[in-house]
């Protein structure tokens, strides 16, 4: 067991929490629980994490790094802005639906995980409506459009139905968002 405990890194525990997020929630987010499901003494778990809320700040800070900070920057790497947000949306139509439901069910009980949800909303939504206006859009249409975004991202985070198509479905999403606007 010692030995074990020696071998999970902090980035084990936060997979593990991860993990746990997607398969029981934030209920299951407890020192004892994971302790006794990876098999290794307390000891590990407080040698990475002062106290459980520490070990949620953690989580909630790689969560905002991985799924918010490294997607953007994925994405920026494609040339063309219209490229972006259909990548952008293929993401949204086959992301990890249970953690980002149980990031958001979090958020509802924990005043750090709304405020850090909160903020990744914003990074999203801003970085959306720049990608419209990069394509021509005046500001406020790109603002409306770019919610539209969240609300489809968020929608389909708590949705049980499965999207048969995401590339067809992005495509058409696409096309839409970024049809410009008569004047």
């Amino acid at each position: 067991m010692g030995e074990m405990a020696q071998r999970l890194s902090k980035q084990d525990w936060l997979i593990h929490g991860f993990d746990v997020l997607r398969s029981e929630g934030h209920t299951g987010l407890k020192a004892d629980r994971m302790v006794k499901a990876l098999g290794v003494s307390r000891g590990s778990f407080y040698w990475h994490f002062d106290d459980i809320k520490s070990f949620h700040a953690a989580l909630i800070a790689a969560w905002r790094v991985q799924i918010n900070e490294q997607v953007i920057a994925q994405l920026s790497q494609l040339p063309d802005a219209k490229d972006q947000i259909k990548a952008l949306m293929v993401r949204v139509f086959t992301m990890s639906r249970p953690l980002e439901r149980g990031i958001r069910i979090w958020a509802g009980v924990d005043p750090l995980v709304f405020q850090t949800l909160a903020d990744v909303d914003g990074i999203r939504q801003s970085y959306a409506q720049a990608l419209l206006q990069t394509i021509g859009l005046p500001p406020a249409i790109a603002q409306s459009r770019a919610q539209m975004m969240m609300w489809a991202y968020v929608g389909h985070a708590l949705s049980t139905v499965d999207v048969d198509d995401p590339e067809a479905c992005a495509a058409d999403f696409t096309r839409i968002l970024t049809t410009q606007v008569e004047t």
